[in-house]
């Protein structure tokens, strides 16, 4: 809680009850919608970072393409937007933060490495806490698209985001999942696919793809993540994967491979230890290289004006 002794919790979506019989009464959608767009009306850019599947990395890419863009003294923020399985509070080392809420009743983002600003549902969770509206019985099952609607909207809208050169969005796994968040997102957003190059990940990022496409949603292009290995003694890369590059996948979606990230243990290592791959040694690896690569074509991008 913060200093000041008011609520943390934004709403009860955000202080996840156990089992609802039914969603409590709400504002009108479009009400919600405004208090969202107004609170990122000093936000020029939104890179949405999805991928359709989890265990690719992506928010691994996220918490570092965040970092690389707050270089320079550019104001960022990042938004992890996965409810159930929040993951860049640790990446970042920002776990057991307590919520921080203003005088003026709104959320304040949690200030992270390099300046970043960071809001999650994982600063509203007590350690390894799982977000419940289920129930043991799956009684509220059939209100959670709903709730779950709730807290992102709350998290995007209660937060005093301030002017932000960019924000960052870390998605759920799922194809569904950005057509959903744009609701409460102004139209000035693009996203980005990670994936590795098995068949696997690029038929479930071919999916968020199509549905980001189908919403008239921009799209950078793809990131490859684990494309190669480095060797450790003479720093030579070769292929980690060899079944399915991503190139097949963006040539016939009309897009881009615009960052290959080779693995690297260390930036492993920097993800489950909260340091910042990027703020460290990492920069000048091949990842780091790669990552920052990533940044600029983030930054020197602009949709086509019809796209937007």
């Amino acid at each position: 809680m913060s200093d000041d002794g008011a609520d943390p919790r934004p709403s009860e979506a955000a202080h996840p009850p156990s089992a609802p019989d039914a969603p409590e009464s709400t504002e009108d959608v479009e009400e919600v919608r405004a208090r969202c767009h107004d609170a990122l009306a000093g936000t020029p850019k939104i890179v949405a970072v999805m991928s359709g599947k989890g265990g690719v990395g992506k928010s691994c890419v996220a918490v570092n393409l965040a970092t690389a863009l707050a270089g320079d003294g550019r104001r960022v923020g990042l938004l992890d937007a996965d409810l159930h399985g929040p993951s860049v509070a640790q990446m970042l080392g920002l776990r057991g933060q307590p919520v921080r809420v203003g005088g003026d009743g709104r959320l304040r983002a949690i200030p992270g490495p390099g300046g970043l600003l960071v809001q999650s549902m994982d600063f509203f969770l007590q350690g390894g806490q799982a977000l419940d509206w289920d129930g043991v019985e799956g009684q509220g099952a059939m209100w959670r698209s709903a709730m779950e609607q709730a807290a992102l909207a709350d998290l995007v809208g209660r937060t005093a985001w301030g002017a932000l050169d960019t924000l960052v969005v870390d998605l759920a796994p799922g194809s569904d999942r950005l057509p959903a968040l744009m609701h409460w997102l102004p139209p000035r957003v693009v996203a980005v696919a990670v994936t590795i190059p098995t068949e696997v990940s690029l038929l479930a990022v071919e999916r968020s793809l199509r549905r980001a496409l189908d919403a008239r949603i921009p799209v950078a292009g793809i990131v490859e993540n684990f494309a190669s290995t480095v060797c450790e003694a003479c720093g030579a890369e070769g292929p980690l994967f060899r079944e399915a590059p991503a190139d097949r996948l963006a040539q016939a979606m009309g897009l881009d491979v615009i960052a290959r990230i080779p693995f690297d243990p260390a930036l492993a290592r920097a993800a489950d230890t909260g340091q910042p791959f990027l703020a460290g040694p990492g920069v000048a690896t091949p990842a780091g290289r790669a990552l920052g690569g990533l940044a600029d074509h983030i930054l020197g991008y602009s949709a086509a004006p019809e796209e937007n």
